[in-house]
């Protein structure tokens, strides 16, 4: 049975994202990537990638004096188990009153509600979603 992605912090997201983007990534190329409105120091970026490895998130490959970064769990995995934890936690694993909040208190293009509109279709004809 294959294991449950691990719980990431919302700072460790924001490195998992770096490198699920652009694997096989430095240290230093992380810090270089991160959004203009987090300013870490090197260090904070180097203990949240070791902590993402600790984890099993992250594989990390030496190369010399330098470390690479690779996802070791795609972030699809990850999404989905903090998206089952987060509708079992708030709405008691019921998906419509999630889908319903969302769709009354989310700023939605016309594009993105033609979107989910198809999505419900899909699923009322007995497809997937991605399909």
């Amino acid at each position: 049975m294959p294991r449950k992605p691990p719980r990431i912090s919302a700072s460790e997201w924001i490195v998992a994202n770096i490198v699920w983007d652009q694997p096989k990534i430095t240290a230093a190329e992380v810090l270089e990537r991160l959004p203009g409105d987090v300013r870490w120091k090197q260090k904070t970026v180097n203990t949240f990638l070791t902590r993402l490895a600790t984890k099993g998130v992250l594989a990390v490959r030496k190369e010399g004096k330098i470390n690479r970064y690779q996802p070791k769990i795609a972030r699809e995995a990850c999404v989905e188990a903090v998206s089952n934890s987060f509708l079992e936690r708030i709405f008691g694993g019921w998906a419509a009153p999630m889908l319903a909040h969302f769709c009354e208190t989310a700023p939605l293009s016309d594009a993105e509600i033609e979107d989910l509109k198809s999505i419900l279709r899909r699923r009322q004809e007995g497809g997937k979603s991605d399909e």
